[in-house]
């Protein structure tokens, strides 16, 4: 099981946008002219207390402690944390703000290692049929490094970081990747798999701002571009992810480019061959 991480720490980047089509789109599989990617049986860990990938999925639970939260606290998906979706292939472990009283628990918890149970409830899972067979788990992190992003971090494999083309998500791609390499004292094998440029309006401005990110940030970034569409506001309104709202939109479309351009990568390429 890989686990991808979709992070930033400025919020309105499309984190969860991107962590719902990567799931789906990993989930579901799907043919276009450019490529094909196959069917993979997928988790969407929600790690945000504002739970917007559990609405979505309507998955959210207002009065009650999420499963993410129980997870954190306990290092153990045992229990009913594990929730099916409508779509085939794609389960879920919702998220509400009682995560940031599950942060204060464990942050009080001074005989216990706050920093990697995430890490341990993944390991046990892994060995735990019918739980055991996921091919990805996406999580999607808030815009912060709490206690639970942490312990994201020190269990992921690599790190999406989406990202908008103005000055304060720019300014602030610095200190997210110092955060990053901090963690990685704890987790050498987690690493940035790329920056995802979305909301993309083609201006002076904003190309200006791509070729500093391609060409001065030092980061790898995905050829792929995700340009602003409304459906993209517009399907939060009726619990959808862009591709099942409307498939044909821009950014349906180039979601798809880029699980295309991501399963191309060498080492994806090679697991893939691998599994089949």
């Amino acid at each position: 099981m890989k686990i991808i991480c979709t992070l930033n720490l400025k919020g309105g980047c499309a984190k969860t946008t991107t962590a719902v089509s990567m799931a789906e789109l990993l989930a579901t599989g799907f043919k276009s002219k450019r490529g094909a990617v196959e069917p993979g049986k997928v988790l969407l860990f929600d790690n945000d207390k504002q739970g917007n990938a559990s609405r979505l999925f309507n998955q959210y639970l207002g009065d009650t402690e999420a499963p993410a939260a129980a997870v954190l606290k306990r290092a153990t998906f045992r229990g009913n944390t594990i929730r099916h979706t409508k779509i085939e292939n794609l389960d879920i472990v919702p998220c509400n703000y009682f995560m940031e009283l599950a942060e204060l628990e464990i942050k009080a918890d001074t005989e216990t290692p706050q920093h990697d149970r995430y890490r341990r409830a993944f390991e046990e899972l892994k060995n735990t049929p019918p739980f055991g067979n996921y091919d990805y788990c996406i999580i999607d992190n808030a815009p912060d490094l709490g206690m639970n992003v942490i312990n994201a971090l020190v269990a992921a494999d690599e790190i999406v970081i989406p990202v908008n083309l103005d000055c304060y998500s720019l300014d602030g791609l610095e200190e997210l990747v110092d955060q990053v390499n901090n963690v990685r004292q704890l987790n050498r094998k987690a690493h940035i798999a790329g920056v995802l440029i979305t909301d993309y309006d083609k201006s002076d401005t904003s190309e200006a701002a791509e070729t500093w990110l391609r060409e001065k940030s030092g980061l790898p970034v995905f050829n792929t571009i995700i340009r602003h569409s409304k459906k993209v506001k517009d399907s939060t309104f009726y619990h959808k992810t862009p591709i099942a709202y409307c498939v044909r939109s821009g950014a349906a479309q180039g979601y798809k480019n880029f699980i295309l351009e991501y399963m191309n990568k060498p080492h994806m390429a090679a697991e893939q061959k691998e599994r089949g």
